[in-house]
């Protein structure tokens, strides 16, 4: 094995231990959510709140440029993480 393809190796799994992480994280922010469900279920209050949504995609968009990426990336990614929130806390209320 060369010097590069080790490091190679040594990079890629970089990359997999930090998509682990990410993974634990998008769980602990799932079960955070479906919480608010519940809150929300026993106040009778809406499970979407379009307002909060923006503050979210707004806030991942000032991440994002802060971190150096493009802003779109981040509201794209903020998105995709409300979608599956609202999906668990959609099921999460209609139950078993």
């Amino acid at each position: 094995m060369t010097d590069t393809t080790a490091e190679l190796e040594e990079l890629r799994g970089d990359v997999d231990r930090i998509d682990d992480s990410i993974a634990e994280l998008i769980a602990e922010r799932i079960e955070t959510a479906e919480a608010i469900a519940a809150v929300k279920s026993a106040e009778g209050t809406a499970l979407v709140d379009e307002e909060r949504e923006e503050t979210v995609k707004s806030g991942f968009e000032d991440r994002f440029e802060r971190a150096g990426l493009k802003p779109a990336d981040g509201r794209s990614l903020a998105a995709f993480l409300i979608e599956i929130a609202l999906d668990r806390e959609q099921a999460h209320e209609a139950g078993p």
